[in-house]
């Protein structure tokens, strides 16, 4: 069962690439493999799986198996730099540079300033943030 942190990380890359048009399921699954968070380029369908890893324990698995079901990029995204800096680590020393250039690290913060005030401003997460800023000029 997934946290409650996990669970909004979740809605929040989930709205994110909503906003800039992608198609976007949480939950879903791709020929067996559950990913987090799927988005998909709706004119190219290009396909990206973000998976939220609070910790680095099953991010080797959670690569592996979204690249082996067709997905065309990995993107991991944690909430604090420290988990983050142990997850980008332990896919550099154990993945083949072809895999790894395949996988990007992101903080979930960097979702958050795309989403055009999706997020509720007493939420924690929008505290973090600047709520002054024109959140439309940062939608690609």
């Amino acid at each position: 069962m997934k946290s409650a942190r996990h669970k909004k990380s979740q809605k929040i890359v989930n709205k994110c690439y909503k906003r800039r048009g992608w198609l976007s399921t949480i939950e879903h699954y791709l020929k067996g493999k559950k990913i987090d968070v799927l988005a998909q380029n709706i004119k190219t369908k290009y396909i990206i799986a973000n998976e939220i890893e609070l910790t680095p324990r099953h991010c080797l698995e959670n690569i592996k198996m979204d690249l082996k079901v067709g997905c065309n990029e990995v993107v991991i995204i944690c909430e604090n730099s420290a988990v983050l800096e142990a997850v980008k680590k332990k896919a550099r020393t154990n993945l083949d540079n072809d895999i790894f250039n395949m996988v990007s690290f992101k903080l979930i913060n960097e979702f958050i300033p795309t989403l055009h005030g999706g997020i509720k401003q007493n939420s924690r997460y929008m505290r973090e943030f600047n709520t002054e800023i024109n959140l439309e000029s940062n939608l690609e």
